[in-house]
C-alpha cells in the first residue's frame, strides 16, 4: 500500500465523522447560520496564513531543486487560489482586512496552527507535508460528497464553497501534495511511518475540532 492509502485508513472514521458534524452538514443542505459561516470564514483564513507558512518551511527544508519549486507552488496555490474562495465570499459578507487583523484566532485555531507549524519546524519535507494533508484532503473529501447532495452546487451562498473543494483545480492540487507523500515516503521505516500515522490522526482531530468550534462559534 502507498503511504497515503495506509494513512487514509487510519482516520476514515473520522473523515465521515465530518459530514455529519452540524457545519458540514450545513454547507450540503443550505441550512447553515449565515452568521456561523461569517465566523468561520474570519477564522479559517488566519488559518490559511499560518497554512500557508508551513508550506513554505518546506522550501527551507527541501535540499533537492525541484521539490523546493514544488513547495513554491503550493505557497501560490493556498495564498492566490484557495484564499480566492474565502476572498470573495469576504466581499459578500462584509468582512475587511482589517477585522481579519483585528480578531483573534479561536483557541482551537491557534492550538492546530501551532502544532502545524512545530511539526514543520522539528522535521523535514515529509513531515511538513503530512502535517498539512490532513486539511487538504478531508476538504476535498467533503467537497466530493457535497457535490453529489441536490442543490449543493447551485445553492446561492454556499454552492460556491462547495464548488471550490469539488474543483478540478483543487483535486489536483491535493494530488501533487499526495504524490509527494507517497514519493518521500516510500522507503521510511516502520518508526517513521508510526509517527507520520500520529501526525495525521491529531490532524484529522484538529480538522474535527475546528468544525465544532465554527458551529457554536466558540473563541
Amino acid at each position: 500500500m502507498k503511504l497515503t492509502e495506509k494513512l487514509y485508513e487510519s482516520v476514515k472514521d473520522i473523515w465521515n465523522g465530518y459530514l455529519e458534524q452540524p457545519f458540514v452538514s450545513g454547507l450540503a443542505d443550505g441550512t447553515l447560520a449565515v452568521e456561523k459561516f461569517r465566523f468561520y470564514m474570519i477564522q479559517d483564513y488566519r488559518y490559511l496564513l499560518q497554512y500557508a507558512k508551513v508550506f513554505a518551511l518546506g522550501i527551507v527544508k527541501a535540499e533537492d531543486e525541484a521539490l523546493m519549486v514544488r513547495f513554491s507552488g503550493m505557497v501560490y496555490d493556498v495564498l492566490n487560489g484557495e484564499m480566492n474562495v474565502h476572498k470573495a465570499y469576504m466581499s459578500r459578507l462584509g468582512i475587511t482586512p482589517e477585522e481579519i487583523k483585528n480578531t483573534k484566532s479561536a483557541l482551537a485555531n491557534q492550538s492546530y496552527t501551532s502544532y502545524m507549524l512545530d511539526v514543520a519546524n522539528k522535521g523535514g519535507a515529509l513531515e511538513i507535508l503530512i502535517a498539512v494533508l490532513a486539511c487538504a484532503w478531508s476538504y476535498q473529501f467533503i467537497g466530493a460528497h457535497h457535490m453529489n447532495i441536490d442543490g449543493a452546487l447551485t445553492h446561492p451562498f454556499y454552492g460556491e464553497w462547495v464548488q471550490g473543494y469539488s474543483s478540478a483545480e483543487y483535486r489536483k492540487s491535493t494530488e501533487e501534495i499526495m504524490a509527494c507523500v507517497d514519493a518521500l515516503g516510500a522507503e521510511i521505516t516502520p518508526k517513521q511511518e508510526a509517527y507520520l500515522t500520529e501526525v495525521f490522526v491529531n490532524c484529522s482531530l484538529y480538522e474535527k475540532n475546528f468544525w465544532d468550534m465554527a458551529e457554536r462559534m466558540e473563541m
